[in-house]
């Protein structure tokens, strides 16, 4: 038997095919794009890696996210986005891009 989980750990989403993973997913990146437009490549979502949920204040979303750029070279990324359903509220607090190295 595997111990209980410590109240606020991340745990797995129970459905991260779902569609309001993607729809979260989905805002992550676009929210990346207005707010980097100027100085990143656009990316686009390709698929949902992995999806993980933290009860807050609300819900934390942390997202693997495989996603494709402008140049069309393909890159993981990982999303946290915050989420008050009851309130209509998304905030983007953290989005990091892996590129993958050259050489």
């Amino acid at each position: 038997m595997s111990p209980e989980p410590i109240v606020g750990d991340y745990r797995p989403c129970e459905n991260s095919d779902g569609e309001h993973a993607k729809e979260v997913a989905q805002w992550a990146v676009t929210e990346y794009n207005i707010k980097h437009r100027h100085e990143r490549p656009y990316l686009y979502l390709l698929s949902v890696l992995k999806c993980e949920s933290q009860v807050v204040a609300g819900t934390n979303w942390r997202l693997g996210l495989k996603c494709k750029d402008e140049n069309n070279i393909e890159v993981n990324c990982e999303a946290v986005v915050w989420e008050k359903r009851w309130e209509n509220f998304l905030e983007l607090t953290s989005f990091v891009v892996f590129y993958p190295s050259s050489g």
